[in-house]
Order: C-alpha cells, then structure tokens, then sequence
C-alpha cells in the first residue's frame, strides 16, 4: 500500500517540525466524518471536534472544546479526516513539545506530503478500517530501510 509522510520526511518528529516520527507505533482508535463500518472504537467528528497542541493536561488528546491555536479542528479537513486512525506517537507517556496529532488518513491529491501524518488513498483507508479488528501497528520508516524487511 502506497502512502505519503511528512513534508521533512520521516525522523525525529516535534512540534516545530514537519517530520513523520520514525518507529513502531500502534493505531488508536478511529475517527471521522462516518463509520465505514470499522469494529475498532470510532469517535465522530463534531464541529466542536479539536486535537489538542495546547501544552498542559490536554496536550495531544482529542478535545470537544477549542484551548488555543495550537489546537487542530479536525472538522477543517472533512475530505482527509472523513476516515482516520490515531497513530499512538507520543502518547504513553505524553512528552510537552515532542509532537502531537499524528494520524493515518486519507491522502489530499493537492499535496505530495502531509505535516507529519501518513496518508494513503481513500480506498486504501476505507479498506483498513473495515478490516482492522484488534491491536495493530503501523512501522513508519524510509523507504530504503523498509525494502530490507
């Protein structure tokens, strides 16, 4: 399956950056725009639906409320975030700075890169989380290093 990473590539990701984080990470729960019909938990995108960037308690968590700027309205991308999954990046522990709403989504034709997430095609996404059932893991790395897998 084909996909796009962040527009710095793929390494050590943080706030400031634009790098999709290198590793092995499991997808959290689902979300979007409507329900393919995954089994793995989903959340409905509301208007009030926010990622939170805000430092503090909230930082890197799904939000029903706006905090600051740095918070992403996950309603703004109804076309990328119609189908998504968490990627669990910066979760357990939460680490301030260190990066935060990194998901697996559709891709946008527009672009060849994304801010940090990886993106695949719409099919691709639906397919994934109809057919994901249970614990998975997404292994982001370069291409010339998957090819050694």
């Amino acid at each position: 399956m084909k996909g796009i990473v962040g527009k710095g590539g793929v390494g050590t990701a943080s706030e400031s950056s634009t790098k999709t984080p290198k590793g092995s990470y499991k997808l959290g729960f689902a979300f979007g725009t409507s329900n393919p019909g995954t089994k793995v938990p989903f959340r409905k995108i509301k208007s009030n639906s926010y990622w939170s960037g805000t430092k503090g308690k909230t930082y890197n968590t799904w939000q029903n409320k706006y905090h600051s700027k740095n918070d992403e309205h996950l309603a703004s991308y109804p076309s990328q975030y119609q189908y998504a999954m968490v990627i669990e990046y910066n979760m357990h522990p939460v680490k301030q700075g260190k990066g935060s709403a990194f998901f697996l989504h559709i891709d946008n034709k527009k672009y060849t890169y994304t801010l940090g997430c990886v993106a695949v095609p719409k099919n691709d996404m639906k397919y994934l989380m109809k057919k994901l059932n249970g614990a998975y893991i997404i292994n982001v790395n370069k291409a010339s290093e998957v090819k050694q897998y």
